[in-house]
């Protein structure tokens, strides 16, 4: 995880040399169940902030920012065979790294996800 951390530093006022400061730390993952991304405010072992966004509303989210209303925009042919590539080649690495870590086809179950089932 590639995690940003961004110190702010300030005086509590003009009269006061005192200065004060916070840090932010925010970090995604890629979980089962979608990307989450996490934002730690201060010195705490508990993050503040989680959110999940799952696989489907984000891949729906990109395509349809390739359209006009219900329509993909022949102009952006290039991106999205781009973006199919790039997912489909996720897919195919995470599979590869899973089997060289030592999970193997007997011990890992490829489960099928229904058709309109959220990813």
């Amino acid at each position: 995880m590639k995690r940003f951390v961004l110190n702010i530093t300030g005086r509590v006022s003009e009269m006061d040399n005192t200065k004060v400061s916070i840090e932010v730390e925010a970090g995604s993952w890629l979980t089962e169940t979608g990307i989450e991304t996490t934002v730690y405010i201060g010195n705490v072992d508990m993050p503040q902030v989680v959110t999940i966004e799952s696989f489907e509303p984000l891949i729906d989210k990109a395509l349809e920012s390739y359209g006009f209303g219900d329509k993909m925009a022949n102009m952006h042919k290039e991106e999205v065979e781009q973006l199919l590539a790039t997912l489909k080649n996720a897919y195919e690495y995470a599979e590869r790294r899973v089997q060289e870590i030592g999970f193997h086809e007997s011990t890992l179950s490829h489960k099928k996800i229904k058709p309109g089932k959220r990813c």
